[in-house]
């Protein structure tokens, strides 16, 4: 496999396209699939930018998503019109964009195995790129797992800050809903890494009592005292203002449960003073157990820096990097900082991705649905 990535900040859509494709194919790829991500600016001039794409990649069989940035060779550009590709020649290739999905989400990991031709294999990386409003994406991902054996799953949501809504597509054919994919049949494996910006403050706290969605009690004590105990003052007398800085972890791994990589985290998205609780989007039950992290640059710098460390050193065809809207310059205060220790840790490598609206990635033994996350796929030569 050899693999070529290109950027482009240009604001015309033909130009925009056929400068970053160009790029990506300096090195004289024939590709025989390709990514596309593109940052928000472009509105009704999107059908024009990917015809002129399909046109310089001579291929079709190229998917992606609108997106809050993108980022490619050292770089990441946020909230302004962009375009990034990775082409890749010397794979097989299988692309798939779907539509009507909301309710039959459930069927999904059977549908995309009967367009491939049967269940992938260990060696196959499968990449989903999903518009999120429009689907229940955690029965999503749970049956394109179920579906497709024991591939390894990624993806990113389309996200844009601008229009009135995401766009994901196929070639030149694009949609408001949906999910549209790519099945890459290596040869062997994908390197996969994840990535959080969320670290817990606190050891593992059980759950003991519960109604619903919403948490009652933890450790025997009223669930929102403790909530406001670790958020402090002067968060603790503004419960939404503390909710965007203090969120729940939920460990996936019982071997290492608060180890980096081994948890999910997940917004409070409700309080009720009433019944001192405070309610999560994912259901826990007494008995469980749970901490309370905070969202901040330094820990995730650091996380960054051990996920690259323990991905190896061997030299990837690419790598391809789905990162989350809310990390990037304005989170860690340093612009291209993610783009800059991709390129450091996989040089010569290209590596290229998009800011997406949520992250698909694998913790503990399972694949799930992710905030505040980098997830990174290496595929190898």
């Amino acid at each position: 496999m050899r693999a070529g990535v290109g950027i482009s900040t240009a604001s015309e859509p033909r130009r925009a396209a056929e400068a970053a494709v160009g790029s990506a194919l300096a090195a004289g790829l024939r590709p025989d699939a390709a990514l596309l991500f593109v940052g928000p600016g472009f509105g009704a001039a999107l059908p024009e930018l990917l015809a002129t794409a399909e046109a310089a990649l001579g291929t079709g069989q190229f998917v992606g998503a609108s997106a809050h940035g993108v980022l490619a060779c050292g770089r990441e550009v946020e909230g302004a019109a962009s375009v990034a590709v990775v082409a890749l020649e010397g794979c097989e290739a299988h692309s798939f964009l779907l539509s009507d999905l909301a309710g039959h989400e459930a069927s999904v990991g059977s549908e995309i195995a009967a367009q491939i031709g049967g269940a992938a294999r260990p060696e196959d990386l499968v990449m989903l790129f999903p518009e999120p409003g429009s689907l229940e994406l955690e029965i999503l991902v749970r049956s394109v797992c179920e579906g497709l054996g024991t591939s390894t799953v990624v993806g990113v949501g389309a996200a844009d800050p601008v229009g009135a809504a995401p766009s994901i597509w196929r070639g030149s054919r694009w949609q408001r809903e949906g999910l549209a994919g790519l099945v890459l049949r290596g040869a062997r494996p994908p390197r996969i890494g994840v990535t959080q910006a969320c670290r817990p403050v606190t050891e593992l706290l059980q759950v003991t009592r519960t109604q619903g969605h919403w948490v009652l009690g933890i450790e025997g004590r009223p669930a929102l005292d403790v909530f406001r105990e670790i958020a402090r003052e002067p968060l603790a007398a503004d419960l939404r203002r503390a909710a965007a800085f203090l969120l729940v972890a939920i460990p996936r791994d019982p071997a290492d449960p608060l180890r980096p990589g081994s948890y999910v985290v997940r917004h409070v998205v409700g309080f009720s003073e009433a019944q001192r609780a405070f309610a999560l989007p994912e259901r826990v039950k007494p008995g469980d157990a749970i901490a309370l992290a905070v969202r901040e640059p330094e820990s995730a710098r650091e996380d960054l820096q051990q996920m690259l460390a323990g991905l190896g050193t061997a030299v990837p065809a690419v790598g391809v990097y789905f990162d989350c809207c809310a990390r990037g310059g304005s989170f860690f205060g340093i612009e291209d900082l993610e783009a800059a220790y991709l390129d450091r840790a996989f040089a010569p490598a290209p590596v290229a991705g998009m800011f997406g609206a949520c992250e698909i990635g694998p913790i503990g033994r399972s694949v799930e649905l992710l905030t505040y996350t980098g997830v990174l796929a290496l595929l190898d030569p």
